[in-house]
């Protein structure tokens, strides 16, 4: 009988651990049902598979040399800093002036890269596309979970 109280005791102990580490793996945001997910924190989780999706096609452009692709997927990418940059990371949140110029810098690399496809200049587009990896690479493991 005591070692059934015990085994009883510590699993409802680690049952309630466990319920609060899941509360506090995740910091201050809240997603689920009862408490709204932040709009702009929304959009970041929405943004993220688009920019990888268009980067991996703007590095096959690249590697096709097809510069009309190119600027599709650039401008896709392109479209979707203006939010990125209103959004807030997952962490370090009060480095958000950090978080905001590596935005900045994820444009000006994509800008970079589609205006060497556009003047023929493959081979400098895709060194300039290693600098928008690096970008995205340098973000992430700043700020994102």
């Amino acid at each position: 009988m005591r070692k059934s109280c015990v085994k009883i005791i510590l699993s409802l102990m680690m049952g309630s651990l466990t319920i609060s580490g899941i509360a506090f793996a995740h910091g201050k945001e809240k997603h689920g049902k009862k408490v709204p997910v932040d709009a702009r924190m929304k959009k970041l989780h929405a943004m993220m598979p688009m920019f990888s999706i268009a980067s991996a096609e703007l590095e096959s452009a690249l590697e096709k040399g097809d510069a009309a692709a190119a600027k599709v997927q650039a401008d896709k990418i392109l479209a979707e800093v203006l939010d990125l940059k209103r959004s807030k990371p997952h962490k370090n949140i009060k480095q958000r002036k950090r978080f905001v110029g590596l935005a900045t810098e994820l444009e000006q690399t994509v800008i970079a890269t589609v205006d060497l496809a556009k003047t023929g200049n493959f081979s400098e587009a895709k060194t300039a596309f290693k600098k928008v990896e690096e970008t995205c690479a340098a973000c992430h493991a700043k700020f994102r979970d």
